[in-house]
């Protein structure tokens, strides 16, 4: 991973940008800060206005594993477009397979609450339709929690796909696309050749590891494992990277 404000990096970001670009954002730990209750996130401002000012050069996309709905309530604007629940929400190509994930994710939903017991505080269950994150953030003992989820998680049927997080599992079903298959369709729909990809977390992973030239990867937070391309040191330097799109798309 390289510094995105490098010399080479800001290079190869200005040469990537053209009337053809996609630009799409992960949401919590990438537009907003992570927060240590979901219903609290915040989208700064100063940043949203940024966003509307890219929108009019070229679209955005936000890509994120909130429902559709849930994140309209943290914009005060119309992202161009606007995938929910890690990929599975927002495409026409998996509109009739929504159904089928949302009454997955509710078998999981009830099995969970039937195996969890008094004594496994901090455990939070978020409904998100077509999928369901288990928060763990406010355990006593994440490590110990984090044990007796999969336990749990283990024994559900059928058998959801798990997908890692800051302080969450997200079950999801095993045929529901992740977010680098909701990115590549969205390309092919729009037609457009190439898109750029900020994101944070492991279920960012899922686009960050496509390995495609025609996706310029950045993320938030450095970290060597990560198989994103670029990176900026923290959520703050996000507005940064918007400016320096937004001069960039002016000129393409």
């Amino acid at each position: 991973m390289n510094d995105i404000f490098s010399k080479t990096g800001l290079e190869s970001l200005h040469g990537f940008i053209t009337t053809q670009t996609l630009l799409a954002f992960d949401l919590d730990g990438t537009l907003a800060p992570i927060s240590p209750e979901p219903d609290q996130i915040e989208v700064p401002d100063v940043l949203q206005h940024e966003l509307q000012m890219v929108m009019q050069h070229l679209p955005i996309a936000i890509i994120t594993g909130r429902s559709r709905r849930d994140a309209l309530r943290f914009l005060a604007f119309t992202p161009t477009y606007l995938i929910g629940n890690h990929g599975a929400e927002g495409l026409p190509i998996w509109k009739a397979a929504e159904a089928r994930f949302t009454k997955l994710s509710q078998g999981w939903k009830l099995q969970m609450l039937q195996c969890l017991e008094t004594s496994d505080t901090g455990i939070l269950l978020e409904d998100k339709g077509t999928s369901l994150s288990v928060h763990y953030r406010h355990a006593d003992n994440q490590e110990q929690t984090i044990a007796r989820l999969r336990e749990i998680i283990n024994r559900l049927t059928p058998t959801p796909r798990v997908v890692g997080g800051k302080c969450v599992l997200n079950l999801v079903p095993q045929d529901a696309p992740n977010k680098g298959d909701a990115l590549l369709e969205l390309m092919t729909q729009t037609g457009r050749e190439q898109a750029i990809f900020v994101g944070d977390d492991v279920t960012d992973e899922d686009v960050f590891s496509l390995g495609s030239n025609s996706i310029f990867t950045i993320r938030v937070g450095k970290n060597d494992t990560s198989q994103a391309d670029w990176f900026v040191a923290e959520q703050a330097e996000v507005l940064k990277l918007l400016k320096k799109i937004c001069a960039y798309a002016q000129t393409c």
